[in-house]
């Protein structure tokens, strides 16, 4: 028997570890001789090709792994493959588990919905299909049966499933991010969330951790990021993995790896952060969802945070300097208006994180959010992935008007072009980090352009507000050090007989590619060696030194 086992990556650089978790469990666990590949592709690909693609391989079955993200494309690439086989289609994954009933009814050309954990009940399915036994012993399972649909329910998984890490899954890898799971469910129930609905939180054989961890960090890949919704829920346990990882860190795990964890930030034990504090710059990346700071709202959605004590200790890993910190917010919560938002937004500005990511609320299937509309009273798009589209305590214009904002703070802060002119207008200006994103976002309005034309707009908007000269070097001193390639747009340049002296000065070293800015205003000139190391965001370090050394 013939099995494909597809999925659509949301990019190329993802290497999904679900089908491959599925090809483990059915050389594991399949009875029968099943001939099963992994076959993927990504979202923006053509999905004739991959229909196609799949089709020349003559399957008697094919499984897809399904997601906000690749439900659409995969819906079509099944009806592409069911228009010219009759293999068995059979649908898995978050976006499909809670709706089966659903999928069967619209989608005739789905045959199966397979709900929950597959490593064991998808080669449990494959037995019966290929046997044509009953599937009322296949758990998780939903199927048709005289115009109706019949679904089995899950079995509660207790056991470390097998690695899904084989050679196949390395000869596909090409060094693209990678991911690891060492335990599966969460100890927290937040209302919009699946994590902790879809299974008891159970940790894996910590043995085998290790050891895929190993495998992992050999294979060429550069970052491996771990899939636990929630890595430090048990303390010892993490600690033993972060140990694990540095003591391997330039032996058996090559220098240059990084390691993606996220984390519940208010229960980060001491022990955790003086592990952490330790590690050798890059070596690890720390994901922290805050959510919201509005104690009202967390407590509205079944989250538990001591708010107080999450401030303290993002600012701790923060300050150790050698970790990437990714702090979230989510719009659209119960209860948290535009003036809530705005409160939670500079609480987690200040922190200074290296990336603020600002989502927006999606209403998924099976989340109690979604299910209970009478506690949960939200307007939201029926087609994926579902994002909120008002509440009654945030308007739809104001949503709109969220949306603008999240585009200038992934432009200036999260991209980490501009640190400089947003510290020079939010320390000399008056702007709250919010008003700043908030009115900028809606002067640019989502226009796509390069980032010297983003900085001539910076330049044009801010400069009613700002000293415009002190703007201008600001600018220049995060333009120089984003790019070698970058050309500095005209209105920010300046003729300066003293430049070439200066310029001199600093580019007798071969070795280094110097860019130099006289800042008048500043009284300094900036230098910086785009030749040298690049930080976490991407840019060259510069250095100040007094003009006054280079007067006559």
């Amino acid at each position: 028997m013939k099995v494909i086992i597809a999925c659509l990556n949301s990019k190329y650089i993802h290497a999904s570890l679900a089908p491959w978790c599925l090809l483990s469990g059915v050389r594991e666990f399949c009875a029968c001789s099943a001939d099963a590949k992994v076959m993927e592709s990504t979202i923006n690909s053509d999905i004739n090709v991959f229909a196609e693609q799949i089709i020349n391989e003559k399957p008697d079955v094919v499984s897809f792994s399904s997601y906000i993200w690749n439900i659409e494309k995969t819906l079509e690439i099944a009806k592409l493959i069911k228009e010219k086989t009759d293999c068995a289609i059979i649908l898995g994954g978050p976006e499909v588990s809670y709706r089966a009933k659903n999928i069967l009814e619209n989608y005739q050309f789905v045959d199966f919905v397979l709900s929950g954990e597959g490593e064991k009940s998808f080669p449990q399915f494959l037995d019966i299909y290929n046997s044509n036994g009953d599937y009322k012993d296949v758990c998780g399972l939903s199927y048709r049966e005289s115009g109706s649909v019949i679904s089995i329910p899950e079995a509660e998984c207790k056991n470390t499933p097998p690695s899904p890490y084989n050679s196949e899954f390395f000869d596909n890898l090409n060094g693209r991010i990678s991911y690891i799971e060492t335990s599966r469910g969460c100890p927290y129930r937040c209302a919009f969330c699946l994590s902790g609905r879809c299974s008891p939180l159970r940790f894996f054989d910590i043995e085998q951790v290790k050891a895929d961890i190993l495998k992992l960090a050999v294979s060429g890949t550069k970052t491996i990021k771990f899939v636990d919704r929630t890595f430090n829920a048990k303390a010892d346990r993490a600690n033993e993995i972060l140990n694990f990882i540095l003591s391997s860190y330039g032996t058996e795990i090559p220098e240059g790896t990084c390691f993606h964890f996220e984390i519940a930030g208010d229960i980060l034990k001491e022990s955790t952060m003086q592990i952490l504090s330790k590690a050798p710059k890059g070596v690890f990346q720390l994901e922290i969802g805050m959510q919201s700071f509005n104690e009202e709202t967390l407590k509205a959605i079944n989250r538990k945070t001591d708010t107080k004590k999450l401030v303290e200790n993002i600012k701790k890993l923060i300050s150790f300097g050698n970790m990437h910190i990714h702090i979230d917010l989510i719009a659209g919560l119960t209860g948290e208006d535009i003036n809530s938002f705005e409160r939670s937004f500079n609480i987690g500005y200040s922190l200074k994180a290296n990336m603020l990511q600002m989502g927006f609320l999606k209403l998924l299937y099976g989340a109690e959010m979604r299910e209970n509309r009478e506690k949960y009273p939200c307007e939201f798009s029926e087609s994926p992935p579902y994002e909120v589209t008002s509440t009654p305590w945030l308007s739809g214009e104001e949503i709109v008007m969220l949306k603008k904002c999240e585009d200038a703070l992934e432009r200036m802060y999260n991209s980490g072009r501009f640190p400089f002119t947003l510290d020079y207008l939010l320390d000399e200006c008056g702007f709250t980090p919010f008003r700043l994103f908030m009115d900028f976002g809606n002067e640019i309005n989502g226009s796509k352009m390069n980032l010297s034309d983003y900085a001539v707009h910076i330049y044009y908007y801010f400069k009613e507000f700002a000293d415009a000269e002190r703007l201008r070097e600001a600018l220049i001193c995060d333009l120089l050090s984003c790019s070698s390639a970058l050309q500095i747009p005209e209105i920010l340049k300046r003729k300066d007989p003293l430049y070439k002296k200066v310029k001199k000065h600093f580019t007798a070293d071969e070795n280094a590619l110097n860019k130099v800015a006289i800042l008048y205003k500043s009284e300094k000139v900036f230098v910086v060696n785009q030749r040298s190391q690049k930080d976490f965001s991407g840019r060259y370090e510069g250095t100040f030194y007094n003009l006054k050394d280079f007067m006559d």
